[in-house]
């Protein structure tokens, strides 16, 4: 089951809920960053996109708050999480959304076996 993530977006933003999911997020994303043996971390606010990349949480922190997280990024695929967010328009064309879609199918799946057969 997919984690709720409208704290993302919904406005007036709670700010509670808004504060620890940011915080939540920022954890996932630097225990990634660990895992990967990357020194940065990509910033997924609506002015950066997931193409800035910074070496400290607090920056990623600020722009979260100030700024919001960009639209549709409810799978944080950049910070460790398997799957794909609503393409943005222009982002890919019809042949790469495709691919990765059914890139993102056949993992799913490959999970789906591998979680039936270890259950056992």
């Amino acid at each position: 089951m997919a984690a709720d993530r409208t704290w993302m977006y919904r406005q007036p933003r709670v700010w509670e809920t808004f504060l620890s999911g940011v915080n939540g997020f920022l954890a996932q994303a630097e225990a990634d960053m660990r895992n990967r043996g990357v020194p940065t971390m990509c910033c997924p606010c609506v002015d950066c996109l997931n193409q800035k990349k910074f070496g400290r949480r607090d920056n990623i922190f600020h722009h979260l708050i100030t700024r919001g997280f960009k639209e549709n990024y409810t799978c944080w695929n950049q910070h460790g999480e398997e799957g794909l967010n609503e393409v943005e328009e222009g982002c890919l064309n019809k042949g790469e959304s495709r691919h990765h879609a059914e890139g993102a199918r056949r993992r799913h799946a490959e999970a789906l076996n591998e979680g039936e057969t270890s259950a056992y």
